[in-house]
């Protein structure tokens, strides 16, 4: 069972959860916002990945202004066996176009989420890197027309349930 983070995080912590969830870098403007001296905001901040509650601080990269305007989803089924399910699963991460790739139940095993230059290259993708992967049975792709949300909810994280 998982642990409730939310019970174990203090109100400062949880803020700052929240404000960084809304702009990472601004390290100055949030300590402003908490009432705290930057030195303490990043102890926080380091307790905080040292502790797992955040995985890593990264930027998030607009994929479009790199030249990867396409995000495709391609829900794929894949032979039922350990070997072809473990090669896949390494396999998989390899490709650089794929961002997320996550075993799902359901109709279907992966879902796996790419990033490309066009829907050609969504294409490709598939059939030149994705379905030639061991255990590769069939796959259903959605491209994606737009967002209107993508980020972690940290909201979701702290919401107390009744």
């Amino acid at each position: 069972m998982a642990e409730d983070v939310g019970a174990n995080l203090d109100v400062l912590d949880q803020r700052l959860l929240h404000l960084l969830g809304q702009d990472a870098k601004a390290l100055a403007s949030i300590a402003q916002e908490l009432g705290l001296p930057i030195t303490d905001i990043e102890q926080r901040l380091h307790a905080l990945i040292d502790r797992g509650v955040i995985s890593e601080v990264a930027a998030r990269i607009a994929p479009d202004q790199v030249g990867l305007p396409i995000t495709a989803f391609y829900f794929l089924r894949v032979s039922q066996n350990a070997d072809d399910t473990e090669a896949f699963a390494a396999l998989v991460r390899d490709i650089d176009q794929v961002e997320e790739a996550h075993t799902v139940s359901g109709q279907y095993d992966w879902l796996v989420k790419i990033r490309a230059q066009s829907v050609f290259d969504v294409q490709e993708i598939l059939t030149r890197k994705i379905a030639v992967l061991p255990g590769f049975v069939r796959g259903e792709t959605m491209i994606v027309l737009s967002t209107a949300c993508d980020r972690v909810n940290v909201h979701a994280v702290l919401h107390e349930t009744s």
